[in-house]
């Protein structure tokens, strides 16, 4: 395990995401590989980005404070690049495959709005579960932990509006982070 300080830079060159002059590619790693990738494209001087988060977690033997860097969206790293077929990234051993971005201004403002929100403090968890309008979910956390609803709207990719049963309907709106799916049996 790396220590904190060995990490790779969430972003190379330390320079605004605005200012790349090439397009923005999404490289599909191999599980677990994103920082060293980080590290090849360093070497190799390909400009990237690469959200990483604190996650902390408590050890079973003694209870003490874990504290791991992890990538925001686990399995891919963002790059820029004239020519994304170059050698110098296949070679590396740790790439899938290669998404071509077709909306490179679009995708360009949600980088920047990930990398100010991190910058700033902002607590981001990667959401794992996707869901669809109809899901019958659970709230597992929070005020409202134990509650069971269905997803009426989803909302700005990250809140959800439930509907829930009882007197009638009602909505509330409620992060994401705190819902889980109720297995269809």
């Amino acid at each position: 395990m790396k220590r904190v300080s060995e990490n790779p830079p969430q972003r190379f060159p330390d320079k605004p995401l605005y200012e790349t002059t090439a397009p923005w590619w999404v490289a599909k790693v191999k599980p677990r590989q994103e920082k060293a990738i980080a590290f090849d494209f360093i070497k190799n001087n390909i400009e990237y980005y690469l959200p990483l988060i604190v996650k902390v977690t408590r050890r079973k033997d003694n209870n003490k404070p874990r504290k791991s860097i992890l990538p925001l969206f686990p399995g891919y790293i963002s790059f820029c690049a004239d020519n994304f077929t170059a050698p110098k990234i296949y070679k590396t051993g740790r790439v899938v495959s290669v998404i071509t971005v077709k909306n490179q201004k679009r995708f360009l403002e949600d980088l920047m709005q990930i990398y100010y929100a991190l910058e700033n403090g902002a607590d981001l968890m990667p959401v794992n579960e996707r869901y669809e309008e109809g899901d019958l979910v659970y709230i597992s956390d929070g005020p409202f932990k134990g509650l069971k609803g269905t997803i009426s709207k989803i909302h700005e990719n990250n809140r959800l509006i439930l509907s829930v049963n009882g007197l009638g309907k009602a909505s509330m709106s409620i992060n994401i982070n705190f819902v889980k799916p109720i297995s269809k049996n």
